[in-house]
């Protein structure tokens, strides 16, 4: 990233939290949990001593709830939730110039202003897992990578024209790389489905946190959103 692009996505804009610690705090909670029962990893001391900004986490009980100074800021939630919408198109722009050289586009400038300016609003798509298997190799926790459709050991994640689906840290998301996605949302969704039919019980729209297994209880066959 450039230097404006760290300054923005590390600092407060618009009252809103860092798109970074908003990051961070996210998959951290799911890194965590991966991690779990490892002794190699349980070693790392960074990880062993996270603590949440925003939540209380219960790794043993796999919960977690805003704590209460923030429960009483109005839409916090909702903010914090949209931050990390916006990391998520962040993520993809950064991995799609990594490994295709393709993240400048002008293609995804609508992208851009979403991520970088907090213009407009776009749809990422959360898949919840059927099985609470989650193959992670070593590597990919130390260095977390981000796995598109074409990677040949992930089956379930389909490409359609609007529409980009990943496997990260634990999770399945989809984001549009189309300004106009409403037109194409229903027959993709269709198309998506009838892929994970076996691996995944459904899809949602993430509007909170809550709408994402953040501590992986599906690992535990307890999930409940």
């Amino acid at each position: 990233m450039c230097d404006e692009c760290n300054l923005i996505f590390g600092s407060h804009y618009q009252g809103l939290p860092p798109v970074e610690t908003v990051l961070k705090e996210t998959f951290n909670i799911s890194r965590l949990r991966l991690l779990d029962g490892s002794k190699d990893f349980g070693k790392n001391k960074t990880l062993s001593r996270f603590s949440s900004i925003y939540f209380n986490v219960d790794m043993k009980k796999h919960s977690m709830a805003l704590k209460q100074s923030y429960k009483f800021h109005k839409g916090f939630q909702e903010k914090i939730c949209r931050q990390l919408k916006k990391g998520i198109y962040k993520i993809f722009l950064e991995e799609a110039e990594r490994q295709k050289g393709n993240g400048h586009d002008s293609q995804f400038d609508f992208i851009r202003e979403f991520a970088r300016y907090n213009l407009g609003d776009y749809p990422v798509i959360y898949f919840e897992r059927l099985y609470g298997i989650i193959a992670v190799a070593d590597d990919w926790l130390k260095n977390p990578q981000l796995f598109f459709d074409e990677e040949s050991q992930f089956k379930y994640l389909v490409r359609e024209p609007s529409f980009m689906e990943f496997e990260f840290m634990g999770h399945v998301f989809s984001i549009t790389t189309s300004r106009h996605w409403e037109l194409s949302f229903d027959n993709y969704i269709r198309k998506s489905v009838q892929a994970k039919i076996g691996h995944f019980r459904s899809w949602r729209l993430v509007n909170n946190f809550n709408d994402i297994d953040l501590t992986l209880s599906i690992l535990n066959g307890n999930y409940k959103p």
